[in-house]
């Protein structure tokens, strides 16, 4: 009676067993992400000084499919920030890139916010935390706002490979209003991928607005427009070397907005060009950037110029030990600000 017990207890699990590893097959779920951060010595142009742990974007990931048959999946994504610094600031569920969509044999459509088809840092070096590691953007990187897809109620489409190719294109909606008051944002952007080499395109523009909604009503703020053009090469096993170049415009009727609490009467079109290059044979890394952004903040008498140097080890595949430096200087400011951070990442 023992045994037959023991075997209908048997049967039993390894029908559960088999059950969970079925709809594994059908509905497949992900949890990915990193956890970095170091120890930080920042020099501000006033002469100020920050000492402390610093988080260098730390992320955990839900990612899922599920196979609806005829080459059809559902697809989601949930990206969550975390701070190991401390700081809670937008370390909620969903905080970073998160959709739902569908692929098939046309490509895929995905619904949610942070998905942009502009591709702004195509290529960074692998550096993990100092510099903008991307040419300065009007929209993300010098207004302060988000690029067009990372608004609410995004909706991308992204095309199937042909060969070595791919597009996408995206918009965005502001949610702030009605008619040019909007909000709202569109991108473009192409990739090519070959066997030692990449290329990448992208457009985008956004309408601004001024105001909060309730005390301040919502006004049109003009827009902004950034193309990119990128490319990367590896000439020899472990060397990559990568160029960005970039252009953001202000419209004539922009007005204070974002970071920006001034724009001049006649803005200047912002052009940035970043050479970047990392050298990594084995576990030991090395790497360095150095940009060049003309008319900064669409002035036409400011210049920035910035370099970052890095180097990190592999302890393993999923951890490194880094440390990273950066130096940049406004041409208007005798002052620099330089940041030194020495730490750890770890990804799973």
């Amino acid at each position: 009676m023992k045994t037959k017990t023991m075997n209908v207890k048997n049967v039993v699990l390894a029908t559960a067993v088999l059950s969970l590893f079925s709809g594994a097959a059908l509905a497949d779920v992900r949890i990915i992400g990193k956890m970095e951060a170091g120890v930080q010595r920042k020099s501000n142009v006033d002469g100020t000084h920050v000492n402390g742990v610093k988080d260098f974007g730390s992320e955990i990931d839900f990612v899922g499919s599920e196979d609806l048959g005829d080459g059809l999946k559902a697809i989601w994504q949930m990206n969550n920030n975390v701070h190991l610094d401390g700081s809670q600031s937008g370390d909620t569920f969903a905080s970073g890139d998160t959709f739902v969509g569908l692929s098939g044999a046309f490509g895929a459509v995905k619904l949610g916010h942070g998905i942009n088809a502009y591709g702004d840092g195509y290529w960074k070096a692998n550096f993990f935390d100092l510099g903008d590691h991307g040419p300065d953007r009007g929209i993300g990187g010098v207004i302060g706002l988000g690029d067009a897809g990372g608004q609410k109620g995004a909706i991308k489409y992204e095309t199937p490979k042909f060969g070595q190719f791919n597009a996408a294109a995206s918009w965005a909606a502001g949610e702030k209003g009605s008619g040019n008051t909007a909000g709202n944002a569109w991108a473009l952007g192409a990739n090519f991928e070959g066997a030692s080499y990449g290329l990448h395109a992208g457009y985008s523009r956004q309408d601004l607005v001024t105001g909060d909604g309730s005390v301040t009503p919502y006004a049109n703020a003009g827009h902004a427009t950034d193309w990119v053009a990128a490319g990367k090469l590896t000439p020899l096993q472990g060397l990559t070397l990568a160029a960005e170049y970039n252009q953001s415009k202000l419209s004539t009727t922009a007005t204070s907005i974002g970071s920006l609490t001034s724009v001049p009467a006649d803005p200047a079109t912002q052009k940035s060009l970043m050479l970047l290059a990392e050298y990594k044979p084995d576990r030991l890394a090395l790497r360095a950037s150095v940009m060049r952004t003309n008319n900064y903040k669409y002035d036409s008498d400011k210049r920035r110029n910035e370099f970052v140097l890095g180097t990190s080890y592999d302890l393993s595949k999923r951890t490194a030990l880094l440390a990273e430096y950066l130096r940049s200087k406004v041409n208007t400011d005798d002052r620099a600000s330089s940041e030194l951070v020495i730490g750890m990442h770890h990804s799973f």
